[in-house]
């Protein structure tokens, strides 16, 4: 994704302070050699009534009404929600259920959907304490006993896909359409993964880009992966990849998924500093949930057995070949799947802070935006069956200055123009462009000491974006103009025309910046010399200077920035704020793989009827991720696709 996401997507308030009921009657400690009875044996009692509370969930409040009789929980309410459509729903509509149905707040999550979840049960939970009861009775309630025994199931199919994200449903959708058995399964109850978030896929060749006369050329693309991997991706991977990717996207679209094809840069911001690149993005119209969901409903339609809340725990090896899996059913029954092909897609590791912190020690990855699910699964189990491991790197996208406003207001494009930045010791240290773009601001950010990075500005900044807007610190692309073209990324409709006209609107922005002092996220001063002795940076006064003699000669013999982004910082009062990473959104590589898909051993030679797709396959980043459109969403489809049609033909051998 191209899109940073609002930082007001803040966690879970998941604990309460507990408090004595009204009542009157204290909570005793039991004496000693006296046994503390059961919770379950508690009864529990609340005032009457209908209570209120909000708790902050993924998109913002989720609030509810709880009713409440003198024995127990009447009736739950969501009144209010901003969580993903199509994600939230089941959490929503059943939790409360839940809920209500055991009288306990002892209710599981919904996978792929923990901070809806949790927003909701810590909302209820804030309702209980307003009836005046102690939530951790309701917590160690035990859920009644069920009388329906689990079943255990075995079936046999020609091919079984692990993960019904973009890459499993491609998979699997495709190996049915080539004649195989196919069972598709998946641990969250709903359409999910990384696809479902992202905004476009890239080709060089396909029907939309032809349409438009912005074919890509397949050696630019194949130079973009190698050079930004600093040559460790697998040439021979990347090639295949690319190869296929026109065709993807035709078939995407065959199969219902509504595409669109966006001008150069549009993700990125509209900027014509990185108009040279060519039109890689084949963007979603509806959105991922609408498309993987169309997806999903075809693939059952044909004939394909998919199976939601159905997480898998093991890879069947016979003779070093794989030959089906074992995973857990709703009812808690386990379910062996005998397969002549399996295909691993289950969306990396980022929903696994322990994996996260095991790979990624040293890194402070921001904002977390991950998507549900992706807890490592199928790396463990591919690596269990002796798939050999190649390197994790973290996709982030972008940095932000650090406020209490999201990414959408209007300070923030201002703030990430290319205005003078430097390090925590107050030097300058790199051309400035690259902060206009999400995957190289990573990077240079990644480059400081400590990573703390800052931007200093001063008065002028306001003065020019109340004259003339956005468009007055950095050019901007108006091809959009007359054409405008619409994608969904993350849930949000954007239309390039309507954002470029933002752009070029005045806007003054001089009492959101005060506010900004006033809570201490900007740092002001009268003076640059103030400024470096509030900042604690010995060195700012003299880069400051330096950047001064720069603008006035009107060229950056240090760092070789476009003289028109050259502008001095010597009008108070001066400014100065400091960075943080956002979206830090999955994890890229684990299982080694050859140009077909197919797991390798750590030596190269494949495993027989093993294949890994999508975010747990490596091979196609070295340490950063790529600054052209779509790559991951790309690499997604394009690989399931791959895997889908080498599996189906696997039964044929």
């Amino acid at each position: 994704m191209k899109r940073f996401i609002s930082l007001l997507l803040v966690a879970c308030m998941l604990v309460f302070q507990t408090s004595c009921s009204d009542n009157g009657k204290q909570e005793q400690e039991p004496t000693e050699g006296q046994e503390q009875q059961p919770a379950e044996n508690t009864a529990v009692s609340y005032k009457a009534g209908t209570y209120t509370a909000s708790v902050p969930g993924r998109g913002g409040d989720v609030t509810v009404e709880v009713v409440f009789t003198e024995s127990e929980i009447k009736e739950i309410t969501v009144k209010e929600h901003n969580e993903t459509e199509g994600i939230s729903d089941k959490p929503i509509s059943e939790i409360p259920k839940e809920v209500i149905s055991r009288q306990s707040l002892a209710v599981d999550t919904v996978s792929g959907a923990t901070q809806t979840s949790a927003a909701l049960l810590a909302a209820i939970e804030d309702c209980v304490k307003q009836a005046g009861a102690d939530p951790q009775l309701l917590k160690e309630k035990k859920e009644e006993s069920n009388n329906a025994e689990a079943e255990n199931e075995t079936v046999d199919t020609d091919v079984v896909v692990v993960g019904a994200g973009a890459s499993g449903t491609s998979a699997a959708l495709t190996a049915l359409q080539k004649g195989a058995k196919v069972i598709l399964l998946e641990k969250t109850a709903f359409p999910a993964g990384a696809g479902t978030a992202a905004g476009s896929m890239f080709s060089v060749n396909s029907r939309l880009q032809k349409e438009n006369g912005e074919v890509v050329d397949p050696e630019w693309l194949f130079d973009q992966y190698m050079t930004t991997s600093n040559y460790h991706a697998n040439g021979a991977l990347v090639k295949n990849i690319i190869n296929h990717s026109g065709e993807t996207v035709d078939w995407l679209i065959d199969s219902g998924v509504k595409l669109t094809n966006l001008p150069a840069g549009m993700q990125s911001g509209s900027e014509k500093m990185i108009e040279e690149n060519p039109a890689t993005a084949n963007a979603y119209v509806e959105g991922g949930i609408p498309a993987i969901t169309g997806l999903h409903k075809l693939f059952k339609e044909s004939g394909g057995d998919l199976r939601y809340e159905t997480p898998v725990f093991e890879i069947i090896m016979n003779d070093g070949k794989a030959s089906g899996i074992k995973a857990t059913k709703p009812d808690g029954g386990v379910l062996t799947v005998n397969a002549e092909s399996v295909i691993i897609a289950t969306g990396g590791f980022a929903n696994n802070p322990e994996m996260v912190k095991e790979y990624f020690p040293d890194n402070d990855l921001g904002t977390y935006d991950v998507v549900g699910g992706a807890e490592g699964d199928g790396l463990k189990m591919a690596w269990e069956a002796g798939a050999g491991k190649t390197s994790v790197i973290p996709q982030n996208y972008g940095v932000m200055p650090i406020t209490d406003f999201g990414y959408g207001d209007p300070i923030m494009m201002p703030l990430l123009s290319p205005i003078l930045f430097v390090n925590n010791q107050g030097v300058r240290f790199n051309n400035e462009i690259v902060f206009n773009e999400a995957t190289s601001a990573v990077n240079a950010m990644r480059s400081v000491p400590n990573e703390d990075l800052y931007s200093i500005f001063d008065s002028q900044l306001l003065d020019i974006v109340k004259d003339k807007g956005l468009v007055g610190l950095m050019d901007l692309d108006s091809t959009f103009v007359g054409k405008p073209r619409t994608y969904v990324e993350v849930g949000w409709e954007t239309n390039s025309e309507e954002r470029y006209k933002e752009s070029i609107t005045p806007v003054d922005l001089t009492d959101r910046l005060n506010e900004l002092v006033d809570k201490g996220f900007i740092i002001k001063a009268d003076t640059i010399e103030e400024l470096a002795e509030k900042l604690e940076m010995p060195k700012l006064s003299a880069n400051v200077d330096r950047y001064n003699e720069l603008c006035a000669l009107g060229k950056d013999e240090d760092f070789y920035k476009d003289s028109k982004y050259m502008r001095a910082v010597n009008k108070g009062p001066f400014y100065a704020a400091k960075y943080e990473y956002v979206n830090f959104i999955g994890t890229l590589g684990g299982v080694l793989i050859d140009e077909t898909a197919q797991a390798c051993r750590q030596d190269g030679t494949p495993i027989d009827n093993l294949w890994v797709v999508g975010l747990d396959a490596g091979g196609m980043y070295g340490d950063s991720y790529v600054y052209f459109e779509g790559g991951t969403l790309g690499f997604a489809y394009i690989s399931g696709r791959i895997a889908g049609t080498n599996a189906a033909d696997n039964l044929k051998k």
